[in-house]
This record gives structure tokens, sequence and C-alpha cells, in this order.
């Protein structure tokens, strides 16, 4: 009976550790995608810093502009971003 709650606590501690990394890729390109609304928010009218800050990151944030021009293109269907996330095929 020890072998078997320690086994389970093995398997269920592997488990949450695995969702532990994935949750926090998540939240770390959740937050790029906010750094980038932030920063070239101006284009659409959110408030933001001074265009100047905002040009001088810009190299920084190259891969988010590209990241966020394929949501973009991938907006017009409403199930497409869903099924990018997964793989069909």
């Amino acid at each position: 009976m020890k072998k078997w709650f320690k086994k389970q606590y093995q398997l269920w501690g592997e488990f949450f550790r695995s969702r532990a990394t994935s949750n926090l890729e998540w939240e770390v390109a959740e937050l790029e995608n906010i750094f980038t609304l932030l920063t070239t928010g101006f284009i659409i009218g959110l408030p933001s810093p001074p265009i100047p800050v905002a040009l001088d990151l810009l190299p920084e944030m190259e891969t988010n502009l590209i990241l966020m021009l394929q949501r973009i293109e991938t907006a017009h269907g409403p199930l497409s971003q869903l099924f990018s996330s997964f793989d069909v095929g």
C-alpha cells in the first residue's frame, strides 16, 4: 500500500510539474502580447509611452510584431487561432 501511494505521489508530481511549465510559457507569451500592445498602442489609439521610447523598443520587439501580424492573418476565421495551437495533422 505504501508503494502505491508513493507511486501515485510521484505520478501526480510529474503531471503538475509538466502543467506548471506549460502554464508559465503561456503566461510569458501573454505578457509579451500585453507589452506589445502597450508599446504600439498608439497605432490604434490606446494610451502608450512616448513615441520615441516606443520606437527605441521596436528592434527588441521584432519577434512580437511578427507574431502579432501572424495573428492578424489568422483572425479572419473564428476557430483559426484555436486550431493553429493544436497539432491537428
